[in-house]
């Protein structure tokens, strides 16, 4: 992935933050963790809306259809990403599932889900659920599942 077009996506403290999306690519090196060592890179065509949070807890919304991409720097997406390994056409959701104190401070731990080849025909999804109080991320899942999320 030499040119990579997109919104970089970060990570908040909010379990259940959550992107879901068409693959468009994957590179298993392509991308920079904080310590600037090769980790996975993927760009993903949302299916649904996306946030992403900074540090300064800035958040971005971001629109099915937008284009995003994700360094899966962390040690628990990192992981996740390379035993999925997605590829284009693929539908992937992956969840900040846990956030667990050590003595280093917090380490987040994520889900991931993979459709294979469930892009191929899928159309953008609605808007989700609205979010919960305290929480940007909203409830778990909506009401209804919209077609184009595999996950439901």
């Amino acid at each position: 992935m030499p040119s990579v077009a997109g919104a970089y996506i970060s990570w908040g403290n909010f379990i259940g933050q959550e992107v879901i999306g068409k693959v468009v690519d994957y590179d298993a090196v392509g991308g920079r963790d904080f310590a600037e060592n090769p980790c996975p890179q993927l760009q993903v065509d949302l299916v649904t809306p996306a946030k992403s949070i900074n540090k300064e807890g800035v958040i971005t919304d971001f629109e099915a259809g937008e284009i995003i991409v994700l360094n899966c720097g962390q040690v628990s997406l990192k992981r996740a990403i390379r035993a999925a390994d997605p590829a284009p056409g693929d539908v992937i959701k992956i969840t900040l599932s846990n956030l667990v104190k050590t003595k280093n401070g917090k380490v987040k731990e994520f889900a991931v889900a993979i459709a294979r080849g469930a892009a191929k025909d899928s159309k953008s999804a609605p808007a989700a659920a609205p979010a919960q109080a305290g929480n940007p991320f909203g409830a778990a899942a909506p009401a209804a599942a919209p077609a184009a999320n595999p996950f439901g």
